[in-house]
C-alpha cells in the first residue's frame, strides 16, 4: 500500500514543467588560507582562552560565525560570532571551553568554509586573565555559541567565571528578549572564584519547546561577606550585531536542510501543483548537502522508482513527519536512528522520477505519513527557515 501511495504522489515527470524561481541564492562560500593567532598568544598559531585570532582567505564579507571543532565529531564545536569580516579576513575571540583543533566559518547563507589549513593550538595550562583584583566581586560571561538549534547535538551553552576571592552563592537565569521574560533559571549554588563554569538549555521551558528569537543568559552572584555581582543587563531586542551583545544567542527550532544555494519550484513543483503534488520542490546542484530539518527519529529509509532514494524522520517533540525524497544516494542514516537538528543525511540529487536536482520535502501533520496523518505545504516553513538559518 504505502508503495502505492507514492508512486501516484511523489514528485512526477510535471514538476519539471515549470522553471524553478524565486528562492534565496547562497553567497560564494568563505575559503579560509592562513590563520593567525593576534592577541595573548603563545605562537603564531597557539592561542589561549580569550586570545583573538584572525582568518586570511577570500569571500569573508558574509561570514556570521567562526567555528573552534575540536577533536573530531560536533559534541566539543563551539561557535561564537564573527568580529570585523572583511571580504579578506574575519576575527574571533577564543571561547573558554574551545579545545584544540581545526577552524571553520559559517557565511550568513549557511555554507560552510573546508577546515582551516593549520589547526588551533589552543593552550589549556594559560587560564584567562583575571578582570578584577582579587578583592572586588565580579562575573564575567561567556555563551558558547552564536546560533543554536533545538535538538541539535550542541545546545545552548553558557561559561562564567566569578571574580574575586570568595566563593560565592550563583543564581543563572534565561531572558527571552522580544518581552524581556525570564523563561527558566538554574541555582548551581556555591561557586569557587576564578573556576570556569557551565550551563547548558536544551530549548525547553515547562516541558516546552520555545519560540525562535534571541535569547539572554544573566548570571548574579552573592559572596560571603555580602558583596553582589552581576553580568551585563540584557540588550534591546533590536540590538545589533550578535556580537554586540556578549551573553545573547539566537535560538531556532528548525533549520534550512540544503546547505548551498537554491531556488524553489513553482506550478507543478509546488505543493498541490500537477496531479496533487505532496511537497515542495527545492531545486539544488547535485550533491549539495542535505541536513535534518528538525531533529528526531528516522521512521523510513528506502527506495522507491519515483521517490528515489527517500527519508522520512518524526520530528522531535513536535506533531510532524519530514520526508526528504530524491536524494543522490542512500541516506546517510538508517531506521530507528535518532538523528539530530542540522545533521547530515545525504546529498541533493535526481534519483527515481525526477528531472533535475532538487529536493522534495513532505511535511506530515500527526499522527504522521502515510499512517493517518495528512500533508500540508512545507513552503511557508521553508521559507521561514531560509530567512534565518
Amino acid at each position: 500500500m504505502l508503495g502505492l501511495c507514492l508512486a501516484g504522489l511523489a514528485t512526477g515527470p510535471a514538476a519539471a514543467a515549470t522553471p524553478p524561481t524565486g528562492g534565496a541564492q547562497a553567497g560564494p562560500t568563505p575559503a579560509m588560507r592562513a590563520l593567525i593567532c593576534r592577541t595573548a598568544c603563545a605562537g603564531v598559531s597557539v592561542a589561549r582562552a580569550g586570545s583573538r585570532i584572525r582568518v586570511k582567505g577570500r569571500a569573508l564579507k558574509a561570514v556570521d560565525s567562526v567555528v573552534f571543532q575540536g577533536a573530531p565529531g560536533s559534541a566539543d564545536d563551539v561557535s561564537v560570532a564573527a568580529l570585523r569580516p572583511h571580504k579578506k579576513w574575519v576575527e574571533a575571540r577564543v571561547p573558554r571551553t574551545a579545545v584544540s583543533g581545526p577552524v571553520v566559518l559559517v557565511s550568513v547563507d549557511g555554507a560552510e568554509s573546508a577546515p582551516s589549513p593549520v589547526p588551533l593550538t589552543i593552550d589549556p595550562a594559560a587560564p584567562p586573565a583575571s578582570g578584577g583584583d582579587g578583592a572586588t566581586l565580579g562575573i564575567d560571561v561567556e555563551v558558547q555559541g552564536n546560533r543554536v538549534f533545538y535538538g541539535a547535538e550542541r545546545m545552548a551553552q553558557v561559561s562564567y567565571l566569578v571574580r574575586g576571592s570568595q566563593p560565592a552563592n550563583v543564581a543563572v537565569e534565561l531572558i527571552r528578549l522580544s518581552d524581556g521574560i525570564a523563561i527558566t533559571r538554574w541555582e548551581p549554588g556555591l561557586v569557587a572564584p576564578e573556576t570556569p563554569q557551565t550551563v547548558t538549555w536544551d530549548g525547553t521551558a515547562g516541558g516546552k519547546v520555545q519560540r525562535d528569537g534571541r535569547y539572554f543568559f544573566r548570571v548574579f552572584a552573592t559572596s560571603a561577606s555580602g558583596a553582589t555581582a552581576s553580568s551585563a543587563q540584557a540588550p534591546a531586542p533590536a540590538a545589533t550585531p550578535p556580537a554586540a551583545s556578549p551573553g545573547s544567542f539566537l535560538f531556532q527550532r528548525h533549520i534550512f536542510p540544503i546547505r548551498g544555494a537554491h531556488t524553489f519550484g513553482t506550478g507543478a513543483a509546488a505543493f498541490g501543483g500537477g496531479r496533487g503534488h505532496q511537497g515542495q520542490d527545492t531545486f539544488a546542484k547535485c550533491g549539495t548537502p542535505l541536513v535534518a530539518a528538525r531533529g528526531g527519529v528516522v521512521k523510513f529509509k528506502q527506495y522507491h522508482s519515483r521517490a528515489g532514494n527517500y527519508i522520512v524522520i518524526d520530528g522531535e517533540n513536535e506533531g510532524y513527519d519530514y520526508a526528504y525524497m530524491h536524494l543522490r544516494d542512500a541516506a546517510l542514516v538508517d531506521e530507528g536512528d535518532h538523528v539530530y537538528t542540522g545533521q547530515p543525511i545525504g546529498f541533493v540529487g535526481d534519483t527515481g522520477h525526477a528531472d533535475g536536482c532538487h529536493l522534495h520535502l513532505e511535511v506530515w501533520k500527526a499522527p504522521g505519513w502515510y499512517s493517518g496523518g495528512h500533508p500540508i505545504d512545507p513552503l511557508p516553513f521553508l521559507l521561514a527557515w531560509d530567512k534565518t538559518s
